[in-house]
């Protein structure tokens, strides 16, 4: 929502908004082209606190620095690109959409699957944006959106240095995800993000001092069932969600054995910017789930073994996966992500 503010709130992931820093004028910045990407502009059906609405992408505009440079952000958004997302929202029930505070629901993702940071300002002085900026860009959400009605909305979104856009998404109560590929979705590749199946080295420690080198190599993302959870109840009220199993298979390639507990340490990102930990099951009796069991063989890994684990990972329905990271133990460990597929 391109305006200078006096107050910037910026989110973590999702699109939401949170409080953030200060804005304030300054000297005009130099005029740029902002770059337009390819997006897929498929109208698309979705909802709006029950009510039916059509999404149409107008456009995703590359922005520059010198577009903010009127605007004094946060310090951890200091390093990071703009991007302007234009999105039309059709009202196609029979209520007014009153106060749509439709910004909040719109996302874009980057290569590693993590939706950037949203930015809204409070208006104050008009923002020096490059000329090929909609106009639009300087306004927030609209006040009501009638039935049968139209309007527009554009988010200023801000993805770290070396991501790329990879999708655009909405997201909404009660609502399917809908997402559309910024190109083809790859976001130009890189970014950090390893091809699938990618072996990657890691450590685990073993509870007695020791940190075992272990390679972890992912072997499929699957789609599931919620029926598949039926002899478990998912400890975060996931029967209404969408299940896949995360697979990977990790080799010991050090001294001491190794707990079968690295499951726990995968995360699952969505095209539509959704950062999924492992479900947690209350076991109801039953065989468990038999598509997706935690650890095989079940027993302790050796020096030179492998262990397969697989994870549940839930999305909303007409979400999917991007990208599958796993992060160690160990005071450097970082996290190693993949592609999905």
């Amino acid at each position: 929502m391109a305006a200078v503010a006096l107050l910037v709130l910026v989110t973590g992931c999702g699109g939401g908004h949170g409080d953030a820093g200060n804005g304030t004028a300054s000297t005009p910045p130099a005029k740029a082209a902002a770059r337009p990407l390819p997006l897929g502009t498929e109208a698309r059906r979705a909802t709006w606190k029950q009510r039916p609405v059509q999404i149409t992408p107008k456009s995703l505009l590359s922005g520059s620095r010198a577009d903010l440079a009127r605007v004094r952000l946060d310090d951890e958004l200091e390093d990071m690109d703009p991007y302007f997302l234009t999105v039309e929202f059709s009202n196609t029930g029979e209520l007014a959409m009153d106060r749509p505070n439709l910004a909040d629901t719109l996302s874009v993702v980057g290569t590693n699957g993590v939706s950037g940071k949203g930015v809204m300002m409070v208006h104050s002085v008009p923002l020096a944006t490059a000329p090929a900026l909609p106009e639009h860009c300087r306004k927030g959400n609209p006040a009501t959106v009638r039935a049968g009605g139209t309007a527009e909305v554009c988010v200023l979104v801000m993805l770290a240095k070396g991501q790329e856009p990879a999708t655009v998404a909405y997201s909404a109560e009660g609502s399917d995800t809908v997402v559309w590929k910024v190109g083809d979705g790859l976001g130009g590749g890189g970014g950090g993000v390893l091809p699938a199946g990618t072996p990657a080295d890691a450590a685990v420690d073993d509870s007695k001092g020791h940190l075992v080198p272990i390679k972890a190599i992912p072997k499929t993302v699957r789609a599931g069932d919620p029926a598949d959870l039926s002899p478990s109840k998912a400890g975060d009220g996931g029967q209404d969600l969408v299940p896949y199993y995360v697979t990977i298979e990790y080799l010991n390639t050090g001294r001491y054995d190794v707990y079968p507990g690295m499951q726990d340490h995968v995360w699952l990102q969505s095209a539509g910017g959704k950062q999924v930990r492992p479900v947690i099951l209350l076991d109801l009796g039953g065989p468990g789930v038999a598509r997706c069991p935690e650890t095989v063989p079940d027993a302790m890994v050796k020096p030179d073994a492998t262990v397969r684990q697989c994870s549940i990972h839930m999305l909303p329905k007409g979400d999917e996966p991007a990208t599958i990271s796993y992060k160690g133990d160990g005071a450097d460990a970082k996290w190693i992500t993949w592609r999905a597929s």
